[in-house]
């Protein structure tokens, strides 16, 4: 088993940890794996970025926070976060 890194990539409405999520990203350290949305799921594996913290995930990138994008762009896109954690996977 190794040590690897999984990526998660939350859009939140603002840029504060505890806004709620609107969509996620999960990236696997797994070769053939495919990041997809589903639209059958009902929520999000975390209602906010401060939630994932709690269950062991790390900020590694947090939104920029000087207001470049329009409003109607935050609308759509929200304030990404890239969040990792590591754990143990068989090769």
């Amino acid at each position: 088993m190794a040590l690897k890194q999984r990526l998660l990539y939350l859009s939140a409405q603002s840029t504060d940890p505890r806004s709620p999520a609107i969509s996620q990203a999960l990236h696997e350290p797994v070769k053939g794996t495919i990041v997809e949305i589903d639209p059958t799921r009902d929520s999000l594996d975390y209602d906010t970025v401060h939630d994932a913290i709690i269950y062991g995930w790390r900020v590694v990138h947090f939104p920029d926070q000087r207001g470049t994008l329009s409003d109607s762009d935050v609308d759509v896109l929200g304030y990404q976060f890239i969040l990792e954690k590591m754990e143990q996977f068989d090769d």
